[in-house]
């Protein structure tokens, strides 16, 4: 089968005037992102990317170097790829990084909205982790769901602000060659924070031709990016650069400061090859956080963007290094980090003495990982995986401190934590008979950590040393009715841990490691140019992660469960048009019958794409719905819904291109909350307890150009 064959079977866009790296289906499948040198398009990289994703094994064949010279018209965009035979649920799939590119976005982190139900807000300024929500998960920022780059995990246990911080500012778009996904706690490699889902993205190998971008737009957004591949020996090396600046349109400007580099060297290695990468990142803000909305329209807040302390700031440093080497049947990483974070906010804005209610979150930490994985075919039956998952956290510094005006008054607790893991995982998949898959895995992750108070409200919290140990047994069914329909059936254990402070807490300590259970009954269909997909799901937690708004802090509560349905289909009409949308509806409650603060009853989100030399046009609408803002239901937020759009025109070596967000100026809600605050200039009796929000930014026009040579 050819490259173009395989695209147009998978449903994905096509447009005659692009022409690529003509490979058949298997001599593409090395590496995602893989880019031939000798093609001659700027987004071979994302449709050779959009190959692998067609592939049926987990591991990639060696490239053919011949196959690569065959040149064919196509398409290099879309999603809609045939998952039926390969696929271990009907939740899990795949998006292309062209697809990827041609998304409008807000922020970088919105690349984790291709997963359908997925929503990325923020309510603490473009520094920040952002606030995720899946399958009636508030998340946090990644408390139950986590993201993989490269194999590199990039969610932080025990941080300085919420458990599980999942950071992807640092990510620069143009490097990302695909990005999978699963939902649910069914795969036995994946472990820590996995329990609402995964995602796992692939950077590019290389660029066809030297680039560099430049954007403007409102509310003072400045970009400039550039990256290139270059021959260095046997290999490749892709350099890219980034740097951006974005004030908002907040009474006190954000004054984003964001500087990244990516580098990446990949030389052959026998079958499979070598790689080393680094990610480096640093940004400064000053965020505007949720405001009460009480004092809206008062001297003290005028309107919805006013920012009751201007003295608050953020800043964030962290450069990962990777080195990896991927075979055939085999692959393994290992990987350091070094990350340091500061962020001084103010969540009540006074305490209940009128004296000021801000603090310093602090996080300063070495992480060590290695991963490993192997898969035995043994036959056209049976599959085998064994793999390893080990990490290391060393925290020389986390804690927090009473501040005014970013001046130390006092310490909250501050910590040194080491916190160390190992896990073993393996699966198995038997075929007994045509188009029926059974598959059954194992995995045991063994904890151990350590915290030490750095001082004597640290020591009088608590401190001292544990372990634990967990073993998730998982389970899937699949059974193709025929060559276009497969139904699945699911069961998995998996778990999150928690913050080790709350461990050796000293009056209510936690269990370290979490429990929770999965369920999950789905079906696929898989047509020329459309498929759907159809899932019900169940999820229960042995503990929560809930925002405590008086603390600033993320901290566990009791069990729950949830139950819901997603609904996900791809069209393709015409070759040169596409649209894509899912709806999904879920029920989360304690299992003492309350209901779970922010946890949403639907979300839904459609899109329409379009590639017709020398266009490219796409538009999406992603909706929010409304959650319960405390535990009994009296108290609820609306929900949210937003639209924006994207476009460009391509020359030969030129792009121009453009995006206007939030389309339709909605003032609804980023994220909402109900807690106690202060103003005192307003609150004249004392604190109250109400709803605080942090506003969708409005209408947003950013215009660029790309230049490649």
């Amino acid at each position: 089968m050819t490259l173009a064959a395989a695209l147009g079977a998978s449903g994905c866009l096509r447009a005659p005037a692009v022409r690529l790296c003509g490979r058949s289906l298997t001599g593409c499948r090395q590496t995602p992102g893989v880019n031939d040198m000798k093609c001659r398009t700027q987004l071979a990289w994302a449709a050779c990317a959009l190959t692998v994703s067609l592939s049926a094994s987990p591991t990639h064949a060696a490239e053919d170097a011949e196959a690569a010279e065959a040149a064919a018209t196509i398409i290099a965009f879309g999603r809609g790829e045939d998952k039926i035979g390969t696929a271990h649920a009907a939740s899990e799939g795949s998006v292309g990084g062209a697809d990827l590119l041609v998304r409008p976005l807000l922020r970088v982190a919105e690349l984790l909205e291709a997963i359908p139900g997925m929503v990325a807000a923020q309510h603490s300024g473009s520094g920040k982790a952002n606030q995720y929500f899946l399958r009636g998960f508030n998340l946090d920022h990644g408390s139950d769901f986590t993201t993989y780059i490269d194999g590199v995990q990039m969610n932080f246990r025990t941080h300085g602000h919420g458990h599980g911080y999942l950071d992807l500012n640092g990510l620069i778009p143009e490097i990302v060659a695909r990005e999978d996904f699963r939902k649910g706690p069914y795969r036995a490699d994946g472990g820590d924070f996995a329990l609402a889902g995964a995602a796992y993205m692939t950077t590019i190998d290389g660029y066809d031709r030297p680039w560099i971008s430049a954007e403007g737009g409102s509310y003072g957004w400045r970009r400039l990016a550039a990256g290139g591949t270059l021959k260095a020996g046997e290999g490749k090396l892709t350099l890219v650069a980034q740097a951006k600046a974005y004030d908002g349109p907040w009474q006190e400007p954000e004054h984003l400061r964001h500087y990244a580099g990516f580098a990446k060297y990949a030389l052959p290695a026998g079958p499979g090859k070598l790689e080393a990468s680094v990610h480096a990142y640093r940004a400064t803000w000053r965020p505007t956080e949720q405001i009460p909305e009480r004092i809206i329209g008062t001297p003290q807040c005028p309107d919805v963007f006013c920012s009751p302390d201007p003295s608050a700031r953020g800043e964030t440093t962290r450069i990962i290094g990777n080195l990896a080497i991927v075979q055939p049947t085999w692959r393994a990483n290992l990987y350091a980090q070094f990350y340091d974070w500061t962020m001084f906010s103010n969540p009540t804005y006074a305490d209940p003495d009128g004296t000021s209610a801000q603090i310093e979150q602090f996080d300063r930490r070495w992480v060590l990982g290695l991963t490993g994985e192997k898969r035995w075919d043994l036959n056209q039956v049976l599959q085998l995986r064994l793999g390893t998952e080990n990490r290391y956290d060393a925290v020389g510094n986390v804690g927090v401190n009473r501040t005014a005006n970013r001046a130390f008054l006092s310490s909250l607790g501050r910590y040194r934590v080491k916190e160390a893991s190992a896990a073993l995982f393996g699966e198995a998949t038997l075929t007994p008979l045509p188009g029926l898959r059974l598959t059954g895995g194992l995995r045991g992750d063994h904890y151990h950590y350590s915290v030490t108070a750095k001082d004597a409200t640290a020591a009088a919290l608590g401190e001292g040393s544990g372990s634990d140990t967990l073993v998730s047994p998982k389970a899937a069914i699949a059974y193709q009715l025929s060559p276009r329909i497969e139904l699945y059936a699911n069961w998995g254990r998996g778990f999150h841990s928690n913050d080790a402070r709350g461990a050796v807490n000293a009056t209510t300590p936690v269990p370290l490691l979490v429990r929770g259970t999965g369920k999950e009954l789905g079906a696929r269909l898989q047509l020329p140019g459309f498929s759907f997909t159809a899932t019900y799901w169940w999820l229960s937690v042995g503990s929560e992660l809930r925002f405590v708004g008086d603390s600033n802090a993320v901290e566990p509560s009791g069990a729950s469960s949830r139950h819901g349905y997603e609904l996900v289909a791809f069209w393709r009409p015409f070759p040169w048009l596409a649209f894509d949308g899912n709806y999904t509806a879920s029920r989360s409650r304690y299992d003492n019958g309350d209901h779970i603060p922010n946890a949403f009853k639907n979300a839904a989100s459609a899109g329409a794409a379009l590639v017709l030399d020398p266009w490219e046009a796409s538009i999406r609408v992603r909706h929010l719905g409304p959650s319960p803002l405390i535990e009994d239901n009296s108290v609820r937020d609306p929900g949210s819904t937003v639209v924006n759009a994207r476009a460009a025109w391509k020359g030969k070596h030129v792009q121009i291109y453009g995006e206007l967000l939030n389309i339709l100026a909605s003032r609804d809600k980023d994220i909402a909350y109900f807690y106690e605050s202060y103003i005192p200039s307003v609150d004249t009796g004392g604190p109250v307890e109400g709803r605080l929000s942090r506003v969708v930014e409005p209408r947003t026009l950013r215009v660029g150009a790309k230049f490649s040579f």
